[in-house]
């Protein structure tokens, strides 16, 4: 017993800075997230949701169909967990949203964990975290509980990075641990996607035994294959549809891509990945894609002036490899949505932007002037982050009250779409109309 405390004793010891800024980090997102909390469960998407598993006795057959949208979305752990959720709470929003924030939250612990081994700097790896924790882009899955699957995405792939990066950067990584991490994220969402590919380019370039590189990246790039496969099995022909708004060129609306042409089509195809990437680096987009400032144009000077010296500041003579990982996150991830824009789905591309700020050798190495004034960029970044998605949540938190406490509330929902139950709609009322 007594040698187990001291060997407690000596990991805290050695460990104490990423202890203590592991716990801060969990303490800031609690201690701003928390007014989603008293959220009331009014929204279109999640009403659907809710009433597609309450009147489902057997949740596994979420596993071979819809996510109960009736989007073709295959999206199994988040059917079961919210299904789980009515069994055992019925209709409060606030366990549902706890779910959320502290599925982010371990989400950002395990990257700032994964960023202080490619980083020389642990200031720099908080803050970068808490750019990440604190973001327009990472905002909507934290607060939303239908936005969920994307944090299932997240949280397997800095799984993932970390197993790679770090667990297994000096050995042949598990080909069952990959292939079960990838299997969980494909179930979450479809950009799980993007777990299996940035784990086949992470083996692909790292020194290893060629046969045995190979061999892994064969078997997680027939999971890919099976996945699609099997989505078209239970969707067939629209396995791929998705129909979505937004902003052609940034600037002409369109209600549904479509109504778009086949030309238009096209275009919104091939410019909503270019968006996507771009808008990592350049907050430069409002949330449906159009060129637009962030509220007011201090906000915008603010963020789109700080990111651009953050990214220049990252820039060193040589990239790292974990910068070109990050790199390639962001493009993979912009042109799996190819399909739409929105912040919601910057939520993967913010990881690999952190990971490229975090793991620059221009603040592994002795320039601590550079050090310090990304440091100082980065805490206007929080700061700032910090005010104007404050204000979202006090927004929508009063809006959601507003709108539940209005006469006609429940006629108006119910009108929406038959697949929204009564039931759900009455219990709602009756727990949180006061």
């Amino acid at each position: 017993m007594k040698n187990r405390l001291t060997k407690l004793g000596d990991f805290v010891q050695d460990h104490s800075i990423e202890i203590i800024l592991s716990i801060a980090i969990a303490l800031i997102g609690y201690a701003f997230y928390n007014p989603a909390l008293r959220f009331v469960p009014v929204d279109y998407d999640d009403l659907i949701l809710l009433s597609s598993v309450k009147n489902s006795e057997n949740p596994l057959k979420y596993f071979f169909s819809d996510w109960g949208f009736g989007n073709f979305g295959y999206r199994p752990l988040h059917s079961i967990t919210l299904w789980i959720g009515v069994q055992f709470f019925g209709m409060s929003s606030g366990p549902n949203q706890l779910i959320n924030i502290l599925l982010h939250i371990t989400i950002m612990i395990i990257l700032f964990l994964l960023l202080r081994q490619t980083s020389g700097k642990a200031v720099i790896a908080f803050l970068s975290t808490c750019l990440v924790l604190i973001s327009l882009y990472t905002f909507s899955p934290v607060t939303w509980v239908s936005d969920r699957p994307t944090l299932f995405v997240a949280f397997f792939l800095v799984s993932a990075l970390y197993y790679l990066l770090v667990v297994s950067k000096d050995h042949s990584p598990n080909l069952w641990i990959l292939l079960s991490i990838s299997l969980l994220a494909l179930m979450s969402k479809e950009s799980g996607l993007i777990v299996p590919l940035i784990s086949a380019f992470i083996i692909f370039f790292t020194p290893s035994e060629s046969n045995r590189k190979y061999k892994l990246i064969v078997f997680l790039i027939l999971l890919v294959a099976a996945y699609m496969v099997f989505r078209w099995i239970i969707f067939s022909g629209n396995a791929a549809k998705y129909e979505e708004s937004g902003y052609l060129f940034g600037t002409r609306y369109y209600e549904s891509s479509a109504h778009l042409s086949g030309a238009e089509q096209f275009i919104s195809k091939a410019e909503n990945p270019i968006k996507n990437f771009i808008a990592i680096f350049l907050p430069i987009f409002d949330g449906l894609g159009k060129i637009s400032r962030i509220g007011t144009i201090s906000n915008s000077v603010v963020l789109v002036g700080s990111m651009i010296i953050v990214a220049a500041l990252s820039l060193g003579r040589k990239l790292t490899f974990p910068q070109f990982v990050g790199l390639f996150i962001i493009a993979l991830n912009a042109l799996l949505h190819f399909h739409v824009f929105r912040y919601r789905t910057l939520y993967l591309g913010q990881i690999g932007l952190v990971l490229f700020i975090a793991s620059s050798a221009s603040f592994i190495d002795t320039r601590h002037f550079r050090t310090m004034l990304a440091a100082a960029l980065l805490v206007l970044l929080v700061s700032w982050n910090m005010k104007i998605i404050g204000e979202t949540l006090t927004y929508q938190y009063l809006e959601k009250i507003d709108y539940i406490r209005t006469e006609t509330f429940r006629e108006d929902i119910l009108s929406t779409s038959s697949s929204i139950d009564e039931v759900v709609v009455d219990q709602i009322i009756q727990k949180y109309r006061h």
